[in-house]
Parts: C-alpha cells; sequence; structure tokens
C-alpha cells in the first residue's frame, strides 16, 4: 500500500460518522473518488446504512434551493468575494491549460498560480492570485 493511501485510510478512519457521511453526500465533489470509496467502506464497517443516508440526502436537496453555495473550501479564495456584482454566487473554477494556470510578474520573474471564480448568473469570471504558493519549477 502507497504512504499516500495509508495517509488517507489513517485520516479518514479517525473521522466521525457526521463527517464521513458529509463527505460522502454533500461535500463529495471535493474529495478524490478514492477517498469517497474508502470513507464509504468505512461506514459501512461501523454499521451506518447508506441507502437511508443517500435517501436523506436526496430529500434535504429536493428541500434545498438551485442555488449552488457560495462558500468555498479552497483556501486560496478564503477571504475573496463570493457574490459577482450582479448579485449571482461566485463558483470556484479551473481554466484549463497545459497545466496549472500561472501568473509571471514581470518586475521580478515571480510565478504563482491562478485561480478562477465564476458567476452562476452572468458568467463572469474573477481571477486570484495565490501569493502564497510558490510554482515549482
Amino acid at each position: 500500500m502507497s504512504d499516500d493511501l495509508y495517509e488517507l485510510k489513517q485520516r479518514l478512519g479517525k473521522l466521525s460518522n457526521e463527517e464521513l457521511i458529509e463527505m460522502v453526500t454533500v461535500a463529495a465533489k471535493d474529495y478524490r473518488q478514492e477517498a469517497i470509496d474508502y470513507a464509504k467502506k468505512q461506514l459501512k464497517y461501523r454499521g451506518v446504512d447508506l441507502s437511508k443516508v443517500n435517501a436523506e440526502h436526496e430529500e434535504a436537496i429536493e428541500e434545498s434551493p438551485l442555488e449552488p453555495e457560495a462558500e468555498s473550501v479552497d483556501p486560496l479564495v478564503q477571504g475573496v468575494p463570493t457574490k459577482c456584482l450582479c448579485g449571482g454566487a461566485l463558483r470556484p473554477a479551473t481554466l484549463v491549460a497545459e497545466r496549472e494556470l500561472t501568473i509571471i510578474f514581470k518586475d521580478n520573474n515571480e510565478e504563482r498560480f491562478v485561480a478562477v471564480l465564476a458567476c452562476s448568473q452572468c458568467s463572469q469570471i474573477s481571477l486570484v492570485v495565490d501569493s502564497e504558493t510558490v510554482v515549482p519549477d
């Protein structure tokens, strides 16, 4: 077993049932498939009936508004406005390029990653520079 997979299993094994349930339902889009799969196995091992969890989650989705969540778990966009000028929610996204999108500053040739937020109503995009993470060579 690879070190990464072992660490993943150790970390997920320490989560509460509620945290694992949230992970496999409302936050599933934020995790790798292998993490979701292991979280489901962990819940099954703990005796949690996933069919009931999924049914409850479907009911909650039907009762919730269709507007996407404005909050993001990405630390790069924390503190960045989550609403567009039009009032729509800004959604985190990725601009596809050969690799992750970066910006190079002309004054010192410093290279930084760029995050993208897209408005769910008017499709306007905002770019945010990650001033903490150094782009590896």
